[in-house]
């Protein structure tokens, strides 16, 4: 295997393990967080900026056609899928209705929720598919970035502009809520930035195997300190104390990028699910929700309580899995500029978009 397909092979399975904690992160509560959930918190969403700026070539095309590419890429997915997240509301909407019964997850009424869809930030039941508030937050922290290195910035004018924007979210954080995710874009920006610089330097260092082992014990074990800042997310954002989010955000991308480099021979269905990342991402939250309200209905159990049960929640993990795997299939073959790409899948072939 060449250099070339050996770092292809070890990002999509950085892709993968990101996705693999995104979608366990939409299962059970957030309303009383554990403490593992606050570890994966620390990192896993700063971890997938982090990953789209290891593919970014900010050399290659001016900014505007990096943007109209962008647009389709990850603007196009994002409002289809938004739309279609508001679709999924409506039917459980009228369905509860039907059934007499009060869903909590319904009780924004027909418009708010649409509205959240042309708004593009989380929370308050603005964005029913809530985890496609990442890819308006993408686009801005890419161009961000982009237009920087376009511009001719030196690297420390660059990482003090992206330092100021995310000291600005760390002060805002959830006071204000902006269009189109963008103070979480603003946050995100600087893991962008990382990733870039990351592939540029080529820094993965020539040691040996023991001593990179050694090394992904140590970033875990540090890693596992981060429920000290308490629940944090960009989403909201959240960061609690800005230089310990920061802090632990590296770390847990630095434990991931060794587990990826690693192990990516030795769990290949790791980068199967980084190649697939686009289709998980737009996806997983619809399953999750319509199991969790189609077992509602018809256990009367409330969803509440299906995510405070381990047992319950489990259920709904492997249920969304397995209705997740012929969706994606179907997308990927038949509608696959949905996500970004131009030509559908070849038959036994995987894609996702980067």
């Amino acid at each position: 295997m060449s250099a070339a397909a050996a770092r292809e092979t070890w990002i999509d399975a950085l892709k993968g393990w990101g996705m693999l904690l995104i979608v366990i992160g939409h299962v059970w509560s957030l309303s009383d967080v554990p403490v593992w959930y606050m570890w994966m918190f620390s990192f896993h969403v700063p971890l997938f900026f982090f990953a789209s700026g290891l593919t970014l070539k900010p050399d290659t095309l001016p900014l505007g056609s990096f943007l109209r590419r962008r647009v389709g890429t990850v603007l196009v997915p994002y409002l289809f899928y938004a739309l279609v997240g508001y679709g999924f509301y409506l039917a459980g909407y009228f369905a509860a209705a039907a059934a007499g019964k009060t869903v909590a997850q319904f009780a924004y009424g027909l418009w708010w929720p649409l509205f959240g869809v042309f708004y593009g930030s989380v929370g308050d039941g603005l964005l029913v598919n809530s985890p496609l508030w990442f890819l308006p937050a993408l686009f801005l922290a890419q161009g961000v970035v982009y237009a920087l290195h376009r511009l001719g910035w030196t690297w420390w004018a660059r990482y003090a502009a992206l330092l100021v924007l995310f000291a600005i979210t760390a002060i805002i954080e959830e006071r204000i809520k902006l269009p189109m995710s963008l103070l979480p874009a603003m946050g995100a920006a600087v893991f962008v930035q990382i990733g870039l610089d990351f592939r540029r330097w080529r820094a993965w260092p020539h040691w040996s195997r023991a001593t990179h082992w050694g090394w992904l014990a140590g970033l875990l074990a540090l890693s596992l300190l981060s429920p000290l800042n308490g629940a944090v997310g960009l989403a909201g954002p959240t960061v609690n104390q800005p230089v310990l989010f920061l802090l632990f955000a590296l770390i847990g991308i630095g434990f991931s990028v060794q587990l990826a480099r690693l192990l990516d021979a030795a769990l290949p269905w790791l980068a199967v699910l980084g190649r697939h990342s686009m289709g998980i991402l737009v996806t997983h939250m619809l399953a999750i929700k319509g199991v969790k309200v189609l077992l509602s209905l018809a256990t009367g159990i409330s969803l509440d309580t299906m995510e405070h049960s381990n047992a319950w929640s489990l259920a709904v993990l492997a249920i969304a899995a397995v209705l997740m795997i012929p969706a994606i299939w179907v997308i990927e073959r038949w509608l696959p500029w949905t996500l970004g790409n131009r030509r559908p899948a070849a038959a036994g072939a995987v894609t996702g978009s980067r």
